[in-house]
């Protein structure tokens, strides 16, 4: 089961119009938001400062700042999670 199958899963044992115990009504928004996380999302370039060094920003607008080798982003410094939100990064440049 992937990531978005199970948020899916998730919204569905919601009752609608029933009342669910508030307990389990937290549990499921914790598991959905942790699951929401793990959902890739491709960070969006902004600027170069130099050959060395690039500019990008998560959907949140937390700043990241990326060293590579001059002329290429090998995204080996970059980092997996937004250090502000924790949403999973992908730096593939397919899409």
């Amino acid at each position: 089961m992937k990531e978005i199958e199970a948020i899916k899963e998730l919204h569905e044992i919601r009752p609608r119009g029933g009342i669910i115990p508030q307990k389990r009504a937290e549990a499921l928004d914790v598991a959905i938001q942790a699951l929401e996380k793990q959902i890739s999302r491709k960070p969006i370039f902004n600027y170069n400062l130099s050959d060395t060094l690039s500019v990008f920003h998560c959907e949140c607008g937390n700043i990241i700042k990326v060293s590579h080798d001059i002329g290429i982003m090998n995204n080996n410094n970059a980092p997996n999670y937004c250090s502000k939100c924790g949403h999973r990064l992908d730096w593939m440049d397919e899409e």
